[in-house]
């Protein structure tokens, strides 16, 4: 199969009418579509959830870093010498 050959192919497959589903079932599919709202509560639900665990991990986790470095600093652990002790009594 050759460019043109596969062109054509997909062409044809584009301009093709879709089979078209029976009537009896098209209404019932149609009818549970508008009454069923459960889906999308559960959807945006489920995304509610998801935003709020990812902030909640998100501050627990800057929080644990923040812990982390700061126990590690050891800029407040000595005290820092002051220029009279180093230099003496002044004259």
């Amino acid at each position: 199969m050759n460019d043109d050959d596969f062109n054509q192919m997909l062409k044809r497959a584009a301009s093709a009418l879709p089979g078209a589903l029976p009537v009896s079932l098209e209404g019932s599919i149609m009818a549970r579509v508008k009454s069923d709202d459960g889906r999308a509560k559960r959807w945006r639900s489920f995304v509610q959830w998801l935003m709020i665990l990812a902030a909640t991990s998100g501050v627990v986790t800057a929080g644990m870093v923040c812990w982390s470095m700061a126990s590690r600093d050891t800029t407040h652990t000595t005290p820092p010498t002051m220029k009279l002790f180093r230099e003496g009594l002044p004259k």
